[in-house]
């Protein structure tokens, strides 16, 4: 079986480390595959090195180009639009992969007829320190059900995984855009929500490449930077716990969405105001009857089971809300 697979690559000012990434890409051991290269309005020579590189490959390849800087989520969305394979996977431009990736998540995902297949991955470090092997899942049988993934607190990374492209279209699951933090796991797990066949392969396929300028350490140190790094990943939170709550199908998971997902939710919005110092927000937040509700489906022996952290933040929001604000700027970020 030779089906086509759509490698979705997106990329803003990746200039300096985006040619090992597109050169492990062409290398790869599978020959039906297309190159999808998204370029989010890059202010450096990222288009240019990425059109000569992929223009001197013999791959089929596609360079979309955005009018203006929309972030990951939506040029990873106007990937998956134009993407015509079978399959579809997404290598970030700052990583790279081994050559078997392609050909083995593709022979992991249709031997075992699933709609998602992954692999473990390779943290490698810039500063010297020796690589890492992570496998998300080790156990039998290999092929589990994507709720059971979920509740199991299996953390499958983005682009360690193969997905069925109509089975994306079928239940709609794109990115949360306007969301450049925690979007990649609210996507996942919406995923794993809708899938009944997950399958996975030991192998160490991706290489995850730590580096001084990742996105998510560039300039980590400002107020503002990890104010905003919160906020985006307070909305992709709250994303992930409402289609939970309302598409998950076994009771557990309910259970998991409603009384500690959308708990914590309210709570990380309700310190996004301590964070700003925003004491008239924090006073509406914290009796808003919406807030009020879900914050007492947390008073739970569900929820100090599972989650205790959040039964404690949402005793003390509910009852001594003041105790909490002092608590938490004290704190600090």
């Amino acid at each position: 079986m030779n089906n086509l697979i759509s490698v979705i690559i997106p990329a803003y000012n990746a200039a300096s480390r985006l040619r090992p990434c597109l050169e492990s890409v062409i290398a790869q051991d599978y020959d039906n595959i297309e190159i999808i290269f998204v370029d989010d309005f890059s202010s450096d020579d990222t288009l240019r090195i990425a059109s000569e590189i992929l223009q001197s490959s013999k791959r089929n390849f596609t360079i979309l180009t955005n009018e203006r800087n929309k972030g990951v989520s939506a040029s990873r969305n106007r990937g998956i639009l134009s993407a015509k394979g079978k399959y579809i996977c997404f290598v970030d431009a700052d990583d790279f992969v081994r050559e078997n990736f392609v050909s083995s998540l593709h022979e992991t995902v249709t031997q075992n007829d699933c709609q998602v297949s992954f692999c473990g991955y390779v943290d490698n470090f810039c500063d010297g320190r020796p690589d890492v092997e992570i496998i998300s899942a080790d156990c039998e049988p290999r092929v589990l059900n994507g709720e059971d993934i979920i509740l199991r607190k299996y953390l499958l990374p983005l682009w360690c995984c193969m997905y069925d492209a109509d089975f994306l279209r079928k239940f709609g699951i794109k990115f949360l855009e306007g969301c450049n933090s925690g979007e990649d796991v609210d996507f996942v797990t919406r995923v794993m929500c809708r899938a009944e066949r997950v399958s996975f392969t030991d192998e160490f396929l991706y290489v995850y490449v730590h580096h001084a300028e990742m996105g998510s350490l560039r300039g980590n140190d400002t107020r503002d930077k990890k104010i905003s790094r919160y906020e985006h990943n307070t909305n992709a939170q709250r994303s992930t716990a409402e289609y939970l709550a309302e598409h998950a199908k076994s009771k557990a998971l309910k259970d998991m969405a409603g009384r500690v997902l959308m708990p914590y939710a309210s709570i990380r919005e309700i310190t996004l105001s301590v964070m700003k110092d925003d004491r008239a927000s924090y006073k509406t937040l914290t009796h808003n009857e919406k807030n009020v509700k879900i914050l007492r489906r947390a008073l739970s022996f569900f929820t100090l089971k599972e989650a205790p952290e959040i039964f404690v933040k949402a005793l003390l929001i509910l009852f001594f809300p003041g105790i909490y604000f002092i608590i938490r700027k004290i704190q600090g970020i």
